[in-house]
């Protein structure tokens, strides 16, 4: 098994417990660079494989080869913030899953810079907040907080260019579901993430 585990925005306070627990419980844990190995090295001693710029990708091949061949152990690949964000971690899941489709991974989220900074900064989020890099047009996941009408939500991203869709209901609460095929309502707790396909 291969965990993505997100280390938090680089406060040793801020790694989550459950981080912890697999960097503790796991065969070998891997780090992308120094900055993630200064804040595990007290944990736990991590190897560290270097992902220079414009060879990424190939770091990534080699990498990914090498999970298939130890197929059987559970390794852990640290990465700051939040593993799913902008992460290194992503390139070698996607290498790792086009060598064996199967292979099981698993996300260990971590403390996102987003809430980091919202927290430094003392401004809290109450109404809508649209976070990105790079202009709309551009933006290829969109994901909507407290989707209480989601079917309506989907249509209007529907407009817009999005067409793979994805409800995640009541995360780590009772009665926690995850649809492909949009409902018309759903909880509070509802996260909807919208994807435009290539």
């Amino acid at each position: 098994m291969l965990y993505g585990v997100g280390l938090g925005p680089g406060d040793r306070k801020l790694i989550t417990l459950k981080a912890v627990e697999i960097i503790k419980a796991v065969d070998e844990v891997i780090v992308p660079g120094t900055i993630a190995y200064n804040l595990i090295k007290n944990i736990r001693e991590p190897r560290v494989v270097e992902f220079p710029m414009g060879k990424s990708e190939k770091v990534a091949k080699g990498l990914a080869a090498e999970l298939v061949e130890r197929g059987d152990e559970d390794i852990a690949f640290c990465c700051l913030g939040d593993p799913v964000f902008y992460s290194t971690f992503h390139h070698v899941v996607d290498e790792l899953l086009r060598i064996k489709p199967d292979a099981e991974v698993e996300v260990i989220p971590g403390v996102s810079s987003i809430s980091c900074a919202l927290a430094k900064a003392k401004l809290f989020v109450s109404s809508s907040a649209f976070i990105t890099t790079q202009g709309f047009h551009e933006i290829d996941t969109a994901i909507v907080l407290k989707a209480k009408r989601p079917k309506e939500i989907e249509e209007k991203l529907k407009e817009m260019g999005f067409s793979k869709f994805v409800l995640v209901e009541k995360m780590f609460m009772d009665g926690e579901k995850i649809y492909e095929e949009i409902p018309e309502r759903a909880s509070y707790f509802s996260v909807l993430i919208a994807r435009r396909q290539p």
